[in-house]
């Protein structure tokens, strides 16, 4: 049956940064106010809050976005492709414009930053051309509030672990990590303090740590007794960024972005009037 049909929403994490270390001036409420650094990271989510709210509903010229519904922390909205389809009818030739969509759940919770991307290919070839749009998107509107974002795929750190106890046997040459400056204690902890203290230091929003091997030589230590290693898997595993890894006569590089976190759901479960199935969605990105 139609509506037993399968969608999988693709999760990522995202991380509000202030843009620098300087007090900003900013309109809040037609009121003019001078934050602190510290004041901006502590209001990240209430400003965060205000964007998502004025989004409501914006028909840009290819990728019109709705707010479909709001409440407590959560949003769900719908972002479409705008496209142009050739058809016939009654023996004539004529264009429509064609708007697939695809259904975006955030979780505005300072503790849970979470955002799930639906798959559709008729609207966009994969999630992550959506992810980009939201970016550029959200950043131009947090820009007031002197706030960044960064969104970075989730994935199970087992299959980095997979990756390396596989290509160990032939041995491995580079593995390159990029993580994002963290904003949330709760996922912080596991990043070694020597990386979130230089990114800190330096202000850096994403970092990127490449190893490599001498030629004819490789990596040595990449197990689970490296603690560096360790930290930095479960780290950008849970959200904080991506690791690429290369072996010894391998061409490919073997990426995590290939292995998202996905959830899975039934058509009949996510269509349909969103304050009707709106606990469901929540259990998208708890």
């Amino acid at each position: 049956m139609e509506n037993n049909k399968i969608i999988n929403f693709h999760l990522y994490r995202y991380h509000l940064l202030p843009i620098d270390n300087k007090n900003k001036q900013l309109q809040l409420f037609s009121v003019e106010e001078t934050l602190t650094y510290e004041q901006i990271k502590q209001r990240k989510n209430e400003f965060f809050d205000y964007v998502l709210k004025s989004i409501c509903n914006v028909k840009e010229n290819t990728h019109p976005l709705k707010l479909e519904h709001n409440e407590e922390t959560y949003f769900i909205f719908k972002i479409a492709q705008k496209k142009t389809r050739n058809i016939t009818k009654n023996f004539q030739k004529s264009s429509i414009i064609d708007e697939p969509y695809v259904y975006i759940i955030i979780n505005n919770n300072s503790e849970i930053q979470k955002i799930a991307i639906s798959e559709n290919i008729e609207a966009f070839s994969n999630p992550i051309v959506v992810r980009n749009i939201l970016k550029k998107t959200f950043n131009r509107d947090l820009q007031k509030y002197g706030l960044n974002i960064e969104i970075e795929q989730l994935f199970d750190s087992q299959e980095f672990w997979n990756i390396v106890e596989k290509e160990n046997q032939k041995g491995i040459t580079f593995i390159d990590f990029k993580y994002v400056k963290p904003n949330m204690a709760n996922i912080a902890s596991s990043l070694p303090d020597v990386f979130r203290q230089f990114s800190e230091n330096t202000n850096s929003h994403e970092s990127q740590i490449s190893i490599k091997a001498a030629e004819n030589g490789i990596l040595e230590n990449i197990d689970r007794n490296n603690h560096n290693i360790v930290g930095l898997a479960e780290y950008i595993s849970k959200g904080g960024g991506n690791i690429r890894v290369k072996a010894k006569g391998i061409k490919k590089y073997f990426n995590t972005e290939e292995h998202p976190v996905i959830f899975e759901a039934k058509e009949i479960e996510i269509e349909g009037a969103a304050t009707d199935i709106f606990q469901f969605y929540k259990t998208i990105v708890k």
